[in-house]
């Protein structure tokens, strides 16, 4: 696992960021959503609530094979995650849920990641190049 930089962390916890989680099926196949439910755990790890994710769900515990893309403006990042965990308890899938819920939307499971690779896809002179 490796530690999320300030400014990476920084651009997942903007309300004006889009999120976009990627899970691949066991066909291979690619399945891109946008998820404004990404977060960081404070151990590091990537988090993500199964709001409405059907197929990327599906896709997680038949693969886990997973990426998160965060983007703001010219800045964006491409995390790779490892390990996917599904929790229906415990407090942070009860604090997710309540917050979900003021937004008169479901919360199904939290799902964590370990990062295993965070690029930089950013448009301009550093995009694609692997941040650690």
């Amino acid at each position: 696992m490796v530690g999320i930089p300030k400014d990476v962390m920084d651009l997942m916890t903007s309300q004006e960021a889009t999120k976009i989680l990627v899970t691949a099926g066991a066909d291979g196949q690619p399945h891109a959503i946008v998820c404004g439910s990404i977060f960081a755990t404070p151990e590091g790890k990537a988090g993500v609530g199964e709001i409405l994710m059907k197929r990327a769900s599906k896709n997680l515990k038949a693969t886990g094979k997973a990426a998160l893309t965060v983007t703001a403006g010219p800045k964006a990042y491409e995390l790779i995650l490892k390990n996917p965990v599904c929790s229906t308890s415990g407090p942070e899938y009860e604090a997710l849920k309540a917050k979900m819920a003021e937004l008169k939307l479901p919360c199904f499971a939290l799902w964590t990641f370990d990062v295993v690779e965070i690029w930089d896809e950013s448009a301009g002179p550093t995009a694609g190049t692997k941040i650690c």
